[in-house]
């Protein structure tokens, strides 16, 4: 989904990660992307590079629900990617066709260090032979991370078809522990 009605709010974050921005609609997080390329969407910077507690310049100027919503999903996407929480507290909203917030429904319960097939999510939502259309909605997953899409696999326990590059699937994984090391899955 493309996230540009003026009703959205657009903050990249920098932490030692890499860049990310977040979209909120109100206090809700709709949209998480991990940047990889220079013709993403325009956003308010954060003001400290790669720092946990970097907040955006224009911070000032967002309202009060949106800060706070904010400062929130930053302190919980570092703790997670930290190894310190397991799950997300962070309001979200999905948006998309029934199928679609069906299978990153599913998905978003996928426990920590547990993975699930492509397959298995298909099964989940009640469409079996839909493998292709669940990697599909996964791949277009509009809060990555947070709606932990890296935890799918292929049916045969390989890493496979992640929008951000295996090489950040795997290592994602490594650092829940559902793979015991980045050597596995090749």
């Amino acid at each position: 989904m493309k996230f540009n009605d003026p009703k959205f709010t657009k903050i990249s974050h920098r932490n030692v990660w890499g860049e990310w921005t977040f979209i909120f609609e109100g206090s809700k997080l709709c949209g998480l992307k991990f940047r990889e390329t220079s013709d993403e969407v325009k956003a308010t910077p954060s003001n400290v590079q790669a720092c946990a507690y970097a907040s955006p310049d224009m911070e000032t100027e967002l309202n009060s629900r949106v800060r706070s919503a904010y400062r929130k999903a930053v302190n919980e996407l570092n703790l997670y990617l930290a190894g310190k929480i397991c799950e997300f507290s962070i309001p979200i909203k999905i948006y998309g066709t029934d199928f679609q917030k069906k299978v990153l429904e599913v998905t978003r319960h996928i426990p920590y260090g547990k993975t699930c097939t492509y397959k298995q999510v298909a099964e989940a939502v009640g469409h079996p032979q839909a493998v292709r259309a669940v990697g599909n909605v996964l791949h277009n997953n509009p809060i990555q991370v947070v709606i932990p899409c890296h935890r799918v696999i292929d049916s045969r326990g390989r890493l496979s078809g992640y929008a951000l590059g295996v090489g950040l699937k795997r290592r994602l994984l490594c650092m829940e522990g559902a793979i015991p090391n980045e050597l596995m899955l090749e």
